[in-house]
């Protein structure tokens, strides 16, 4: 987490000026160290915590979106994998993909995500907030 806040997070816009903002995390334990606080505190960062429990309705993605993508990166990964002549060093292990193969990857994974899934999530988290 503190690699992600000094990598990506102090770097989004704004983040280089160090702008008062809100960051929204769940409970994972990564997201509430001490440390974590810290770093959040030295960039303006005020973070907020979802109350566990509240996934299904503060998160709806989460719930419905995020596993069928996880699972496409995954099989995107594989096939990807099983193609070693282009990626394997010479002492035979695997090479870190390019950034432009995981671009693909995510790409293609996204193509996969039925529309439908998506507005059926929003559309539970709209009815459920009424």
């Amino acid at each position: 987490m503190k690699l992600w806040l000094e990598k990506v997070w102090s770097k989004r816009p704004g983040g280089l000026l160090k702008k008062a903002s809100l960051l929204v995390c769940d409970q994972f334990k990564a997201h509430v160290t001490e440390s974590t606080k810290r770093l959040a505190t030295k960039l303006k960062t005020h973070l907020a915590v979802i109350p566990g429990g509240l996934t299904t309705k503060l998160q709806p993605l989460d719930v419905s979106v995020n596993k069928p993508f996880k699972v496409f990166m995954h099989e995107e990964r594989a096939k990807w994998i099983e193609v070693p002549a282009h990626h394997v060093t010479p002492a035979g292990r695997v090479k870190r993909p390019l950034i432009s193969n995981v671009c693909e990857w995510v790409k293609n994974s996204w193509q996969r995500v039925k529309r439908e899934t998506i507005v059926k999530s929003l559309k539970n988290v709209a009815l459920a907030m009424h």
